[in-house]
This record gives structure tokens, sequence and C-alpha cells, in this order.
């Protein structure tokens, strides 16, 4: 799954006339019910960084406009390779703690720029490696790097989302911290569990791309993590019904949270979005619903 900026490319960015570097990365969501850890899927949200000419602190907007430079993943990951004479502007649409995949894009536009700055090959599988070291979580990682639907099976492997799919989101405005849902995380499962767990995950990926309802329904109910995470979203269980009676498939937390997945055909995503955040909203945890498309592409320059 490898795939190569040249080098000529890249001294073609270096010497332009306003010397800047720029990436932008997209946002996913993950897990997706039984594919925890292992599936995730890239969203028409990006993040984009880009090295300019100038002094000075880096400059965030967007939905970082709130952080500051000790805090973001982006520039750990960049460390210390900002050329002299530049420096680091951020703008991201990706909503941060909903279970979006904001700290993978981080990180992997953080390895990307590091790379152009020193006049190395871009080569997908090697930032996805480096960005995994550093992030973790493969279902992240993988549609960050290399766009569309990703499963992590011993290595990324991407996939064919069906074409009849589509995505509905409701993001509540609490945030939730992935360190706290992964401490609510059972510490063990019974043969039983593990083997419904297994199954669901295995349909799970082949309704996604067999555009299989039953499948996905079944697949996207996960019995490991969100039984324990979903008390953390206050109407989650309201907005997973009404999601359902808006026409979807189901609906399941994104990555570890706050936000809310449903995954539906084309034609029912808006409604299913408006559903969800409308149920979270009428029990006091107000959200916005969200329909972005799958994007095909992982990072660009």
């Amino acid at each position: 799954m490898g795939s190569q900026i040249t080098r000529a490319r890249l001294l073609y960015l270096w010497t332009m006339e306003t010397r800047t570097l720029t990436v932008r990365v997209p946002a996913s969501t993950s897990n997706l019910g039984a594919g925890f850890d292992c599936l995730g899927l890239a969203l028409d949200l990006w993040l984009e960084a880009r090295l300019i000419e100038g002094e000075g602190t880096p400059i965030y907007g967007g939905t970082l406009e709130w952080i500051s430079p000790q805090e973001d993943f982006l520039l750990l990951a960049l460390g210390s390779t900002v050329p002299p004479g530049q420096r680091l502007e951020v703008t991201s649409s990706i909503p941060v703690s909903r279970g979006l995949g904001s700290s993978a894009a981080a990180r992997v536009a953080g390895l990307v720029l590091a790379r152009l700055a020193q006049d190395l090959p871009i080569e997908r599988d090697g930032i996805f490696k480096a960005a995994l070291t550093l992030e973790g979580h493969p279902d992240n990682a993988g549609p960050a790097v290399y766009g569309g639907l990703v499963l992590s099976a011993g290595r990324p492997t991407k996939l064919r989302l069906h074409e009849s799919l589509g995505v509905a989101l409701a993001l509540p405005e609490q945030r939730m911290s992935t360190q706290a849902a992964r401490a609510m995380l059972p510490s063990q499962m019974s043969r039983e569990e593990t083997v419904a767990q297994a199954s669901r995950s295995a349909a799970l990926v082949l309704g996604l791309t067999l555009g299989d309802g039953d499948l996905i329904r079944y697949g996207m109910d996960d019995r490991v993590a969100v039984p324990q995470r979903k008390q953390l979203v206050t109407g989650y269980d309201a907005a997973v019904q009404a999601g359902i009676e808006a026409g979807a498939f189901h609906v399941t937390l994104s990555g570890a949270g706050s936000g809310l997945v449903a995954v539906a055909t084309n034609g029912c995503t808006s409604d299913a979005a408006e559903a969800m955040a409308s149920a979270l909203g009428s029990r006091g945890n107000t959200a916005v619903p969200l329909t972005p498309a799958v994007v095909e592409d992982g990072f660009v320059l």
C-alpha cells in the first residue's frame, strides 16, 4: 500500500517563492461498533498545517484556536525540524475530543511536515508506522494516512465502503477523554463474549463492504466497549433509538466518543443525524448534526 511523493516534487515545493510546505489530513471515525481498535473510516473534515516564511510561535485556527503549543500533538510529532525563518500555522475543522481522530490527524500532519522540511521521501507505509508508534490507534492512523475504509489486520488494508452507504454524526458539546474512556473497558471477557465479539467484527466488515444492512446492524452492536462508555453520554440510548427510527442501520459511539455515528443508506443520513442530535438535545446534551462524506484520500500535499 505504498505511495511516494517524488524528490523532484519536494524540491519544487521547497523552492517556491512563498517557501510554504502544506499538508491536509482527514478526520476519521473508528471502531464503528465491534471493529474496536482495528477499523476506521476517513471523513471529509480536515486539518491543514503549513510551514510558512516568518518568525514567531505557532498560530492555530478553527477547532484548534484554543490550543497551546505545549498541548499540540502536531508540534510534538514535528519535533525540532522547523527550518530557521519559518513558523507553523494550523487550522482544523475536526472537532476535538469527539471521537473523530483529531489527535491522529495532528500526528500524521506533523510527521509529514517533518519529512517535507528535511527533503525526505513521503512514503505512506512509513508514515503509518511512525504515526502508530505515536498514536497507538491504528483505526484512526490508517484512515488519516490511506483514506477510505481501513482495516488494521496485521497490516493496514484498504477496503471499499459500499457506494450505497454513508455516515451520520451527532456531536455533543461535551467532550470525552480517550484516556477516561479506555479506563472503563473491561479487563476480562468470557469465552462466549469473545466469540460473539469476533463474529460481530467479521459481520461489520462484510456488511460495510457488501452494503448488507443486517450484517451492519449486527456488527455495530458492540458488546465490549460501548456498554461501559455510553453512560458518559447523556441521552445515548434515546439517540440510538432515534437514529434507527430515522432509517439508520445502527448507531454507536464514534471512537471513544463523545460523538455518535450512524451508518445508513445515503438517502437517510441527514434524517438520522438530525434525529440523533435532537434526541441528545432533548435530554440536556446539546449536539450538532453532521453528515460528512467519506473520502478516499488520506493526507494530501
